[in-house]
């Protein structure tokens, strides 16, 4: 027997039909992308004409390089992360009161805004973390420990974690995207002095503080002991999940480099030996098989150009991202961006 649809019951469908496709619409994924900060000369050749730092990302989906913008290069040191969540750069330039604060440059309006004062310098900066909270490693004016700060975008308010310790200082942060943690490499000022002393008197190469990892609460900024290093000196470092890539030394700016896995939950840490020379800029990759790096590949018979490379855990292939042919290299961050797909 044939079953009839009553008007309501009609309109009843139609609707669930809409509501069902209003719901396999568009949906986001993240997709990881390098945002990479290169320092040129204007004029191609010398100083005379001043330097930009030439920002560009690159697509790990598709690996296509694409030159976002040109921006002046007044900062202490060159410094810029692209967002294109935001579609916007942050950066860091001389404030109008000297030292070096925080900018953005929004990449359509092709406009430029100051958002912070009362900063010195800026190490490191971490855009799309928590609540439009974007994350610093700097320096306040007539300070000298590196603090790690949080910037609200919304509301341009900066929030110090621990603001009236003047003694520990942090060397670099790094986020977790698994978890919305932050991470810091921090020491003792009092104690890297003491053991600059030792090294000038005897005239030996430095030994390093104790290097400690620290893990940031995003929301109540509660700190956690990860991992800390007796005499060894943390270079640099990546966290994705349970795991945090370090790269370490037993002296100040000696080879050679060792790079470590550490849990994160239980401060485990367990050597690797990898083919390359790298003292900053590590980043793990979503699937922790492998990560990207700055420096050298030091594997035999390669051509041991700096640049931006991709090692592989698994097969131990290296291959390269962005070699170094125009300018400098400065610095680049892996970051994630939400997209549409169908």
């Amino acid at each position: 027997m044939k079953r009839t649809i009553l008007p309501n019951q009609f309109i009843a469908v139609v609707i669930t039909l809409l509501l069902f496709i209003a719901g396999c619409g568009p949906e986001e994924e993240a997709y990881e992308y390098l945002s990479i900060t290169n320092t040129e000369y204007v004029n191609g050749t010398d100083t005379d004409d001043g330097m930009i730092m030439r920002v560009y990302t690159y697509d790990l989906q598709t690996k296509a390089l694409t030159k976002l913008s040109d921006l002046p290069y007044t900062s202490q040191y060159p410094l810029t992360v692209a967002s294109l969540a935001n579609d916007t750069i942050y950066y860091s330039g001389v404030g109008k009161d000297k030292g070096d604060e925080l900018f953005s440059y929004d990449i359509q309006a092709q406009k430029t805004q100051q958002l912070s004062t009362g900063l010195f310098a800026i190490n490191s900066i971490i855009p799309d973390t928590v609540d439009h909270t974007l994350v610093m490693a700097a320096v306040k004016k007539g300070e000298r420990p590196v603090k790690v700060i949080f910037f609200d975008q919304k509301t341009q308010e900066m929030n110090i974690l621990n603001d009236d310790d003047l003694d520990t200082t942090t060397w670099e942060i790094s986020f977790n995207p698994e978890t919305s943690k932050t991470y810091a490499i921090q020491y003792s000022e009092e104690e890297q002095y003491i053991h600059m002393e030792q090294s000038n008197k005897a005239q030996t190469p430095m030994v390093p503080p104790n290097h400690t990892i620290i893990e940031i609460d995003p929301i109540s900024k509660q700190t956690r002991k990860v991992i800390e290093l007796e005499e060894e000196q943390i270079l640099t470092l990546s966290t994705r999940g349970d795991q945090i890539l370090i790269a370490t030394a037993k002296h100040i700016n000696k080879n050679p480099i060792k790079y470590s896995m550490v849990n994160i939950k239980t401060g485990e840490r367990n050597e690797i030996d990898l083919p390359i020379k790298a003292r900053s800029g590590l980043f793990l990759s979503k699937d922790g098989q492998g990560f990207y790096f700055l420096g050298e590949n030091t594997k035999a018979n390669v051509n041991q150009e700096r640049g931006i490379y991709f090692y592989d855990l698994k097969t131990q292939q290296v291959e390269a991202i962005f070699l170094q042919k125009e300018g400098f290299i400065n610095n680049f961050i892996l970051l994630t961006n939400p997209i549409k797909i169908n």
